[in-house]
């Protein structure tokens, strides 16, 4: 199969972007007045264990208040999307699979605007046909299909990168092939279970991906 044929689509948080630090400060900033337990810093990396439900049950996060959370979450960090660090290996990746012609999107449940100040920030803008997101955490299939469906990508020649479970859920949801990476919110142990058709630990293997679509 002609590798100009294969789309990549994106997670942003975890996966593009290394906006844990931002999003566990905003998070404790708000637990007062959302009325559940800040998450110090020392525990983050033991927390990547956990799937996103068990993260929500384990902060005590009462579930009427998730989307309020959620809003507030975006709008502060749009404020900062062109201040956020890429994970390490990423640009240089996205810029590559770009020069080879691959169909590129971005997916998320974060915001647009962030998504969108961040690629700015860091000259990408040009190498993603669209951002699509917003919506609940645990909707992100919905959104690949509106974004297949948009382009006109075909499923079997879609691969969606992400660094959770529920991205490898969203993914075969929507009928694309999952990647999971270990370098973002969940371990490796935990999206091994999860059995995604790949897990890498380095960005520079999605180059080794494409050459297989």
């Amino acid at each position: 199969m002609d590798t100009a044929l294969s789309n990549f689509l994106f997670d942003f948080d975890g996966t593009l972007a290394d906006s844990l630090s931002a999003i566990v400060l905003i998070t404790n900033r708000l637990a007062p007045e959302f009325g559940f337990r800040p998450t110090p810093l020392a525990e983050v990396e033991a927390l990547k264990g956990l799937t996103a439900r068990q993260l929500i049950r384990y902060s005590g996060i009462p579930l009427l208040k998730i989307p309020a959370l959620l809003r507030r979450v975006r709008a502060e960090l749009s404020q900062q999307g062109g201040h956020i660090t890429p994970c390490p290996g990423v640009i240089e990746v996205i810029r590559t699979l770009y020069a080879q012609h691959h169909t590129l999107a971005v997916v998320t449940s974060n915001s647009p605007a962030t998504v969108e100040a961040f690629l700015a920030a860091h000259d990408l803008t040009h190498c993603f046909l669209s951002v699509d997101g917003g919506g609940t955490l645990f909707r992100k299939g919905k959104l690949i299909m509106r974004c297949l469906e948009k382009h006109q990508l075909v499923p079997r020649e879609t691969v969606y990168v992400g660094d959770e479970i529920r991205d490898i859920d969203a993914a075969q949801f929507a009928g694309v092939r999952p990647v999971s990476v270990t370098w973002g919110f969940n371990s490796r142990p935990l999206l091994m279970k999860m059995s995604p058709d790949w897990l890498i630990d380095d960005p520079e293997l999605l180059l080794a991906i494409a050459d297989q679509l």
